[in-house]
C-alpha cells in the first residue's frame, strides 16, 4: 500500500513537471514574438526618424548636386539596414522546419489539397513522378508594378516637374524630402520587375530543390530537399487582423535568410508541417503512387 502511495505521488509529480515544462515553453515562445515584434516596429519606425533628424540638421544646406546626392544616401542607407534588421527579425518569429526531421514528421497526415492565398484550391505548375513545379510569378503582375510605380514619375517629368532648374529654386529640404520619395518608387518598380523568377523546382530524381534568389543580386540554388527549411510569412490576403492560421507557405535555406521564397501556399504551421511532410514523401517513396494524395493533388494544375 504504501508503495503504491509512493507510486502515485511520484506520478503526480511528473504530471506537475511536465506542465510546468510546457508553461515555461510557452511563456518562452511568447516572450521571443514580443521581441521579434518589438525589433519590427523599432525598425520601422527608426527610418523616419532618422530621415526626420538628417532632415533637420541639414536644412540651412545649398541645394546642390552633391548635397542632395548624400541626403538620399545617408537616408536609404538607413532604410536598408532597417529593412534588414526586419527581415531578420521575421526570419527568426516563425518556426523553421527541416525537411531533414523526418521522426517529428512522420505521424503527420496529408490534406486532400491545398489552399492558396485566397481560400481557393492551390494548382501546381507541374506534379508528376519527375518534379514539382511551383511558378509563384506572373509577367501580368511584375507590369503592373512597374507602371503603377513609374507612371507618376513620368507623369511629372512629362510636365516638366521634375527639372534642375524646378529642384534648385526649392530649399534644401523641399528638395530633398520631393527626391526621396520619387527614387523609393523608382527603386521598387524595377525591384519588382527585374526580380528573379519565383520558380520552385522539386526535383526527385536528383533528389533536389531549386531556390530561385529573392533579390536581384542573389542567384538560385540547387540543393539536397535535407538542408531545406519550410517556414512562414504573413498572408496579406489573410481573412483575419492577426492572419494566425492563415500565413503563406515559405521555403528556404537556412544559411541565407535573406532569401526564403514564397510559395502560393496558405494554411499557417498546420499546412507548412503537412507540406514538409509531402515533399519529404516524394523525395523517399520508391513510387509515388504509394502516396495515396498525390493522384488528387495532380488533378489540381494550372492549364
Amino acid at each position: 500500500m504504501k508503495f503504491g502511495n509512493n507510486k502515485n505521488r511520484q506520478h503526480r509529480k511528473n504530471i506537475i513537471g511536465d506542465t510546468e515544462c510546457q508553461e515555461t515553453e510557452m511563456r518562452k515562445g511568447k516572450w521571443h514574438k514580443r521581441k521579434c515584434w518589438t525589433i519590427i516596429l523599432g525598425s520601422a519606425c527608426l527610418w523616419p526618424l532618422t530621415t526626420f533628424f538628417i532632415v533637420f540638421f541639414n536644412q540651412h544646406r545649398d541645394v546642390t548636386f552633391t548635397n542632395l546626392a548624400l541626403g538620399l544616401l545617408a537616408i536609404n542607407i538607413v532604410f536598408c539596414l532597417c529593412y534588414y534588421i526586419g527581415l531578420r527579425a521575421i526570419w527568426n518569429l516563425y518556426p523553421k522546419i527541416s525537411l531533414n526531421n523526418k521522426e517529428t514528421l512522420k505521424n503527420v497526415t496529408l490534406p486532400y489539397h491545398w489552399k492558396d492565398l485566397l481560400g481557393d484550391r492551390f494548382k501546381f505548375d507541374r506534379i508528376d513522378n519527375k518534379q514539382i513545379i511551383i511558378n509563384n510569378d506572373g509577367i501580368a503582375v511584375r507590369v503592373f508594378f512597374l507602371l503603377i510605380f513609374l507612371v507618376p514619375f513620368l507623369a511629372l517629368l512629362y510636365w516638366g516637374v521634375i527639372t534642375p532648374s524646378e529642384i534648385t529654386s526649392e530649399s534644401y529640404v523641399n528638395a530633398l524630402l520631393f527626391l526621396e520619395p520619387l527614387f523609393f518608387i523608382i527603386v521598387i518598380g524595377l525591384k519588382a520587375f527585374l526580380q528573379p523568377w519565383r520558380r520552385i523546382v522539386f526535383d526527385r530524381d536528383s533528389k533536389t530543390i531549386t531556390i530561385p534568389g529573392r533579390f536581384m543580386f542573389q542567384k538560385k540554388e540547387t540543393l539536397p530537399y535535407e538542408q531545406v527549411v519550410i517556414t512562414l510569412f504573413s498572408n496579406h490576403h489573410a481573412k483575419t487582423f492577426n492572419g494566425k492560421g492563415e500565413e503563406e507557405i515559405v521555403i528556404a535555406n537556412p544559411q541565407r535568410t535573406l532569401g526564403r521564397i514564397p510559395l502560393g501556399i496558405a494554411g499557417g504551421i498546420n499546412a507548412a508541417r503537412q507540406f514538409a511532410r509531402f515533399i519529404q514523401l516524394y523525395m523517399e517513396e520508391e513510387e509515388v503512387q504509394s502516396i495515396p494524395e498525390f493522384e488528387e493533388y495532380s488533378h489540381i494544375i494550372e492549364s
